[in-house]
């Protein structure tokens, strides 16, 4: 890719979520309180949720007009490719967890939790239609993204797994874009190590949108006003499963395959909310950015005990 095109799309991938930030909060908001999409969160305040709405949109709409940019200057297939899977793979997941949004399961939790309903109840839970969309996007997805049959494995894995891990940390205002946040860097140190330089940093500039958007949505997150939701969280999730297998060497993205799966595990067994209370660290980097009236009102009513 050519220089000036290259920092043409760096520009409008920085500039789109900007200007798109405050019309598409003001109608998706509008849209979600007509739906009745407030919910109780751990302190059993009633919040809007759903809202990583908001963020898809907005990385969305900016995604497109970059893969528009490159259908312009007749940029490789291969690149408008990579933006085009990023930009669906995300919407998708984004929709299994509007399903689940709209039609959660509280006295489900977890695979254990699903599956046990399924069994006992022969009901099909929220939480079992989500895994069977996000597997069936993550097969569909990671298909066009490898050339053998143990790669396709790795990549399958990492986009499945992936929306999950976000969504399971996603139980206090702002942890899951912190998490996203971090995974995101770790991506980012491992695409160092990149063989396809030009690709590498191509499908950055097409990270870059939702990067931003997260940060747009951070205060309003950790402020206590909005909640991603399932929506957000899956699309969270995605992004950061797209971003090791577009970007980084496989015996990395093995490495956080097997991350991801001992997490997964001991979300079923231990409560990750606890382990982070427990570890004064953990609990500082957790409260980072959180407005001091929702602290105060933690120290004042306690964790709700939800998991």
């Amino acid at each position: 890719m050519e220089t000036k095109i290259m920092m043409l799309m760096l520009l409008f991938a920085m500039v789109m979520p900007l200007l798109l930030e405050r019309p598409v909060q003001k109608i998706v908001s509008q849209k979600l309180q007509a739906l009745g999409m407030n919910r109780l969160n751990y302190r059993g305040d009633t919040v809007l949720t759903a809202c990583g709405l908001i963020l898809v949109c907005s990385a969305t709409l900016s995604v497109l007009v970059l893969e528009v940019l490159l259908l312009l200057t007749g940029a490789t297939p291969e690149i408008f490719l990579h933006g085009f899977l990023l930009m669906a793979g995300m919407s998708a997941m984004a929709y299994w967890g509007w399903r689940d949004d709209r039609a959660s399961d509280p006295e489900a939790k977890g695979f254990r939790g699903h599956f046990g309903m399924l069994w006992r109840e022969r009901r099909v839970t929220s939480g079992i239609w989500k895994l069977i969309g996000g597997s069936s996007t993550a097969i569909c997805i990671s298909l066009f993204l490898s050339d053998s049959l143990w790669t396709w494995a790795v990549s399958f894995g990492l986009l499945a797994l992936s929306p999950n891990i976000i969504n399971l940390v996603d139980l206090r205002p702002a942890r899951a874009i912190k998490v996203f946040w971090f995974l995101i860097s770790l991506a980012g140190a491992g695409s160092l190590w990149t063989v396809e330089v030009t690709a590498g940093v191509a499908n950055w500039i097409f990270l870059i949108p939702v990067i931003l958007a997260s940060i747009l949505m951070f205060t309003h997150d950790a402020g206590g006003r909005m909640m991603l939701g399932d929506t957000g969280a899956n699309a969270l999730g995605f992004v950061v499963g797209y971003s090791f297998v577009m970007g980084t060497p496989t015996y990395v993205q093995v490495s956080m395959l097997v991350v991801f799966i001992f997490m997964q595990v001991a979300a079923e067994f231990y409560s990750f909310s606890r382990v982070i209370e427990r570890v004064s660290w953990l609990q500082r980097l957790d409260e980072w950015g959180r407005t001091a009236d929702a602290d105060q009102e933690k120290n004042q009513t306690g964790s709700s005990g939800l998991v």
